[in-house]
């Protein structure tokens, strides 16, 4: 007899191979037609039995006292400060899928992401009270040199919920002190102090030296002049201690590197930044290099985030958090089929969920557009960024607004933290002979009181759009997880999917299910239930299981 479990979204069959003389004669009796739908169903079963077996290295009853709370914010947003106002609208125009996307993000967390105005045209931002909420100075070739900005700048973060906390980056770039006092003062008076997280001042200072710093700007430098710095604000604009984010970093300076220049020595510093972009399109060689399969690949993004060990290190020796203030996977703006894919859900999801993992307590995904002032040599034309993981407003290059396929990760990622803020996370050991392998366990005692209860398991091994039958099954694995349920209880699963790798199609990328190209859920949501304690992943595919 065959046993279908239609949970599993006609994906895995199962068969009862115990056949009595009885079963025998009432499959004689059945029509053609359901016979062959019978048989049919037998070969898909056997079919799905080719799933590579997966044995995991056994997860601990508790969380390693090494682990980090998750915080319901992991999963945060940097958004270029020139183009805030295109992703959130204002007051009497709001953009609705923002704002159904970030709703999204709240059902599965109970709070809003933080949002942080920055990037690189925050060092060339003036405010004016009597300014429109935003006047941009631009070259011919389309590169922002200047930003002006006026209270109504603020209502474009109105649209967020009064739940997502504001780090307010301020210009350091531009060397005037009273620029970065007005902007603070700003801030205070129209967001308000119980929705700022911390005060940030500048964007990568490390990429300063040769413009308006000397060539020979370093750590010692910026330091000197963020203490100075904080010291007037502090002072001008009676600011609580603690209240300020250090660093911002690109990648040539370090955390433990103004640390030891003495920046934690006055009492304002609250927690630590720097920003990572793994790989790039500033220039032709990185370009050469930015492609799907090396982005795609857990290896690479393990060992890429293992740099920034020390640094949250030196973070915590001080009782600071560390954040990632500002990433991305490609910078100068990603890269058209590799960033705009599945593969970006595929990658976000390892890289916060590893991050996190390591002490990282949030990080802050960029959304923007492509700035000709980045770089010379960049690949991209002007226009937004490959990576957003939606894009707000219609244009001619990307159609109409709509989630981009990568969309789906924040909700598994959100999802994976859920409501209770009492989740710790530890990414269990590797497995040699299954390298793009990631299995995340996931406690929560107000869930489970002994063994994990939920765990995020991804197979980055590359299914494409146009990939075979086989190569499809030489990359599906099987893992069996009857020994963490509970007695009398079942397992349950929900997917991330797509057509494969390379999909740029937002409707076809599906979390549970369904998809959200326009902010809200389509589709029928597909709870799966876990059959004899089992799971099978495809490649490029991730599911989150609950115990």
């Amino acid at each position: 007899m065959v046993f279908v479990d239609a949970s599993a979204g006609m994906r895995t069959f199962y068969m009862l191979l115990k056949v009595s003389p009885t079963d025998v004669k009432l499959l004689a009796m059945i029509q053609p037609l359901c016979l062959l739908i019978a048989v049919s169903l037998l070969s898909v079963g056997l079919h799905a039995t080719s799933a590579h077996v997966i044995v995991l290295p056994p997860i601990p009853p508790h969380a390693p006292p090494t682990s980090q709370l998750l915080d319901p914010r992991l999963a945060s947003f940097s958004i270029e400060f020139s183009y805030l106002p295109s992703f959130g609208g204002n007051k009497s125009n709001p953009n609705i899928l923002s704002q159904e996307l970030i709703q999204r993000l709240v059902e599965r967390t109970g709070v809003g992401p933080d949002i942080r105005p920055g990037g690189i045209t925050v060092d060339s931002t003036v405010f004016s009270p009597n300014s429109p909420a935003l006047v941009l100075d631009e070259s011919p070739t389309g590169g922002i040199y200047k930003t002006t900005f006026g209270p109504a700048y603020y209502e474009s973060l109105g649209i967020f919920p009064d739940s997502s906390l504001v780090v307010m980056d301020v210009n350091l770039g531009n060397n005037t002190v009273s620029f970065a006092r007005d902007e603070i003062a700003a801030a205070i008076q129209y967001i308000g102090w119980d929705r700022i997280r911390a005060l940030e001042l500048g964007n990568e200072a490390d990429h300063y030296p040769g413009g308006l710093r000397p060539s020979g700007w370093t750590e010692a430098d910026y330091t000197a002049q963020f203490l100075n710095w904080t010291e007037i604000l502090t002072a001008n604009l009676t600011l609580p201690s603690h209240i300020f984010q250090a660093g911002g970093f690109a990648d040539s300076w370090s955390t433990q590197g103004i640390i030891d220049e003495g920046i934690d020595t006055t009492g304002v510093v609250k927690l630590f930044c720097q920003h990572t972009y793994q790989y790039s399109t500033c220039d032709p060689s990185r370009n050469a290099i930015a492609t799907l399969p090396n982005l795609i690949d857990h290896g690479n993004i393990t060992a890429f985030l293992d740099q920034w060990k020390p640094q949250v290190a030196a973070a915590h020796s001080r009782g600071k958090e560390f954040v990632v203030g500002e990433y991305n996977s490609v910078s100068c703006s990603g890269k058209e089929n590799v960033t705009n894919t599945f593969g970006q859900a595929l990658w976000l999801a390892d890289t916060v969920l590893y991050g996190s993992s390591i002490g990282i307590s949030r990080m802050y995904l960029h959304q923007g557009a492509t700035l000709v002032f980045q770089s010379n040599q960049q690949s991209n034309a002007p226009g937004f960024s490959w990576y957003d993981l939606w894009y707000p407003v219609p244009t001619d290059r990307y159609g109409p607004a709509r989630a981009s396929p990568s969309f789906v990760a924040y909700l598994f990622i959100t999802e994976a933290i859920g409501t209770s803020q009492q989740s710790r996370i530890s990414i269990l050991p590797s497995i040699s002979s299954q390298p793009q392998f990631a299995a995340y366990a996931i406690w929560d005692k107000t869930l489970r009181s002994s063994g994990p209860a939920k765990l995020a398991i991804l197979n980055l091994a590359t299914r494409n759009v146009t990939s075979t039958q086989t190569e499809k099954d030489n990359v599906a694995i099987e893992v069996d997880l009857s020994e963490y349920i509970q007695k009398g209880r079942m397992g349950r699963v929900k997917r991330m999917t797509a057509l494969g790798l390379d999909s740029t199609d937002s409707a076809n990328a599906t979390w549970a299910g369904q998809s959200f190209e326009n902010g809200v859920a389509s589709g029928v949501e597909n709870v799966e239930n876990l059959v004899d304690g089992k799971v099978t992943i495809q490649g490029s595919e991730a599911v989150l299981v609950f115990f």
